[in-house]
């Protein structure tokens, strides 16, 4: 299966800052508190896996903090309108050890990760086009390192598109996202 994933790289920071910019980031801190993730799941229509952090786990910075981090390039700081944040573990295998490509990855058991248990918040939005064909096309994700601001992984279905803000009827959050049993 072929994973929809975004890495890490100058083209899915552009991306990401297009997605940024088209969602009105305009205003000061949303003191958004992001509840912890309190179910494990696979993130749908890829391989990473979203779970619980440790019920000592402390963040280094606010959900609020991280993504002003993150944006903070683009000059946007606020995390946009109809965004939910969970707090929680985020777990990303690349796949089997790939040699030289992998060196700088963590390899357990012959399987490289991109991440792995790392302490994250989970910004989830749900903004759909008109070629939409599946729900799945609907559901986006970005994944910042809780201590640093900086992207971890992401799902981002339609890349080169521009994507609509999100409305307060489209809003829903990751407990609204169906289960990969339900696909």
């Amino acid at each position: 299966m072929r994973k929809r994933k975004v890495y890490l790289a100058a083209g899915a920071l552009a991306a990401a800052a297009a997605v940024a910019g088209s969602v009105g980031i305009t205003h000061a801190g949303s003191g958004l508190r992001a509840a912890p993730v309190t179910t494990t799941v696979t993130i749908p229509g890829t391989d990473e896996v979203w779970a619980p952090p440790p019920a000592n786990a402390a963040a280094s910075l606010t959900a609020d903090q991280a993504w002003a981090k993150f944006s903070a390039a683009q000059g946007e700081t606020s995390v946009p309108p109809g965004t939910s944040v969970q707090l929680g573990l985020i777990t990303d295998p690349v796949g089997p050890y790939c040699g030289g490509e992998c060196d700088k990855l963590l390899t357990m058991d012959g399987i490289s990760y991109l991440a792995y248990n790392e302490l994250a918040y989970g910004y989830y939005w749900r903004a759909c086009t008109d070629n939409s064909t599946s729900e799945l096309d609907c559901q986006n994700w970005f994944f910042l390192d809780a201590n640093t601001g900086e992207l971890i992984t992401g799902a981002l279905p339609r890349l080169n598109s521009v994507l609509p803000p999100p409305s307060p009827t489209d809003s829903a959050s990751p407990s609204d996202s169906p289960s990969p049993s339900q696909q």
